[in-house]
């Protein structure tokens, strides 16, 4: 898979959980998408009740992907504690003001860590360059006794990562992978999935992508 900005290809693998998001769908087609994945994937379709917070966090991202600079989405269907539960990841790419990356990292990680109770800004290095990432996850609401009840609020890894220059010499751009699911799921698991996405990602000039035999090259 490889996504274009003017002269930056980002290449990727994808592991095969997850599916491209079609863009612009209404209601009706989120639903529709939904339970053709689920019984494709799982050979299950849930009663309305359970299938409308998954039509609904599908809709959203369809609706993030017509609209807005995201050049892609994906999403995986997944039955943790007797539930099911969708998982959401997408990568935009933008303008970068820093020439330097190291900078922008650095100012990257200060906003990310004045946002958020108890949010841990760190970096990560990957096979594409260094990122700066981060987990927010909710605080889960007390049950009865004070015991930690189950929680539906989102939980999310942010990881920004600046273009080197060495990669595509000249660009000033900085990819944005996001990854969010239910607070309530194990995210170790996640993890397991989305990592190997991460350690996939290759910037690729543009000059490179017009030769014969690119893909070696990302």
């Amino acid at each position: 898979m490889v996504i274009r900005m003017s002269a930056i290809g980002v290449a990727f693998e994808i592991p095969s959980v997850f599916r491209e998001v079609v863009p612009g769908l209404s209601t009706a087609q989120a639903e529709a998408e939904v339970r053709a994945r689920l019984e494709d994937d799982h050979g299950v379709c849930p009663p309305p009740g359970r299938i409308a917070p998954l039509t609904a966090a599908y809709e959203r991202t369809s609706a993030l992907l017509a609209t807005t600079d995201l050049r892609y989405a994906a999403t995986c269907f997944r039955h943790f504690h007797g539930a099911w539960s969708v998982g959401t990841l997408t990568l935009g790419l933008s303008p970068l003001t820093y020439r330097d990356t190291a900078a922008a990292l650095a100012g990257i990680g200060t906003v990310l860590a004045e946002h958020g109770s108890g949010t841990d800004a760190r970096t990560l290095e990957l096979p594409c360059g260094t990122a700066a990432f981060t987990v927010r996850r909710p605080e889960p609401p007390r049950g009865s006794g004070g015991a930690p009840g189950p929680s539906a609020a989102t939980a999310q890894l942010q990881v920004f990562i600046p273009v080197p220059p060495d990669a595509v010499p000249g660009a000033q751009a900085l990819a944005t992978v996001v990854f969010s699911a239910p607070g309530a799921d194990p995210w170790a698991e996640h993890c397991a999935l989305v990592l190997p996405f991460l350690r996939s990602l290759r910037f690729v000039p543009e000059e490179v992508r017009a030769g014969a035999g690119w893909e070696d090259a990302a």
